[in-house]
């Protein structure tokens, strides 16, 4: 599958000692559990469209991960166990994507060359895009880092482009917290703009953005995968004309959970 390319900027080298980041793998599995919320709420003023509650849904994904590199990429494979949601009426339906496997190549640094999807033969179609897009939930948050040696407080951003409902435009801003060994911790803090004008199908133009967010993670080096985090991001957006009173507001909400396991 086509993977969207990443731009990663240092903003602050932080404080000595600097080191590398750079992403290692050994050959024991990871088992962890990834938990992907999304939300919506659409209100509409000055018009009489309907308004859409505020609701959200959750996937857990039990994960199992493998790596392997040879010194210049490193190929990772996760496969997700039996998944199930807050949403009971589709947990037999996505049940069916047991076994459902993500293999991916990455540079040392963590940028992603090659990404492959592959759903069991059993999985329905349904089963199969829901999964997808957990999956692309977690994606969505790329753990590149800047070829600089980097230090504690030293921060970088990497930016790229996410579809969280609408294609949006991303920045994500980590500062490197702590760092013993293989083990580092991430502050994580994301911006997230429309990539189009215009709210699809209709004749809205983007007025005003904001997003908040709140992000931690621990990783270890030798795993692709967090050991432990959550980022939470919301995206609100007004939709208008200049010309009108009528305006739609959109709170789009993304809530990222990794839990160790077993």
């Amino acid at each position: 599958m086509n993977v969207p390319g990443v731009n990663v900027e240092l903003i602050d080298a932080g404080a000595a000692p600097r080191e590398p980041l750079v992403w290692f793998s050994d050959d024991s599995e990871q088992k962890l559990t990834f938990s992907a919320t999304q939300g919506l709420e659409q209100k509409t003023t000055g018009g009489s469209a309907e308004n859409v509650p505020y609701a959200e849904v959750t996937m857990n994904l039990p994960l199992t991960e493998s790596a392997s590199t040879d010194g210049r990429e490193r190929t990772s494979t996760v496969t997700v166990g039996k998944p199930s949601g807050t949403n009971k009426e589709r947990n037999e339906d996505i049940a069916s994507a047991e076994g459902f496997q993500m293999v991916s190549t990455q540079g040392v640094d963590g940028r992603v060359k090659t990404r492959t999807y592959t759903a069991p033969d059993a999985a329905t179609d349904s089963a199969r895009v829901s999964i997808e897009k957990a999956m692309n939930q977690m994606n969505d948050y790329p753990l590149v880092f800047p070829s600089e040696p980097v230090g504690v407080g030293g921060q970088w951003k990497v930016s790229s482009r996410v579809d969280d409902g609408i294609s949006m435009l991303q920045d994500l801003t980590y500062t490197l917290v702590e760092r013993k060994g293989q083990a580092v911790s991430l502050k994580v803090q994301i911006q997230r703009r429309p990539a189009v004008s215009s709210l699809p199908d209709t004749d809205l133009s983007v007025l005003n953005v904001s997003s908040t967010s709140n992000g931690q993670l621990n990783l270890d080096l030798n795993r692709p995968l967090p050991v432990r985090g959550t980022i939470d991001v919301t995206t609100n957006v007004t939709y208008g004309k200049e010309d009108s009173d009528v305006r739609v507001l959109q709170k789009i909400t993304a809530k990222s959970r990794w839990e160790p396991r077993g």
